[in-house]
């Protein structure tokens, strides 16, 4: 399946890990690695895609406020959040934003690729 996905997460080692993840099970898939929001937005300022997979807490530019500029610029594309400090409140604005689905970390890889396909081909996600 050919999709572009963007990663979005201050952890480069997970961002590494999610992206080697992903083209081993999508090998005709883009997939691009950001570190901060704001990098994710530059991205983003060159062209669309098919699924972002952000953190939620990132310094400078948040998962959130990501959420909020990704709806402005494509209110179509799904989000997952991915977190390891999820809060009922936080769960209930990510829903309110618009997110597909809300990853707590630490996930298993096959937690992980089942919410990908699940999002890729808008089968929606269930909130854990």
């Amino acid at each position: 399946m050919e999709a572009r996905i963007l990663i979005v997460d201050d952890e480069q080692a997970l961002v590494r890990l999610l992206e080697q993840i992903l083209l081993l099970n999508y090998p005709d898939a883009v997939v691009d690695g950001a570190y901060s929001g704001e990098e994710a937005l530059s991205y983003l300022a060159l062209g669309t895609y098919d699924l972002i997979v952000a953190d939620l807490r990132m310094p400078g530019l948040d998962g959130l406020d990501l959420v909020k500029d990704v709806r402005h610029l494509d209110p179509s594309v799904p989000v997952v959040l991915m977190t390891a400090y999820g809060s009922s409140l936080v769960r209930q604005e990510a829903l309110n934003l618009g997110v597909a689905c809300y990853l707590s970390k630490p996930f298993g890889t096959d937690e992980f690729l089942q919410v990908v396909q699940d999002c890729l081909t808008g089968q929606g996600c269930v909130y854990d």
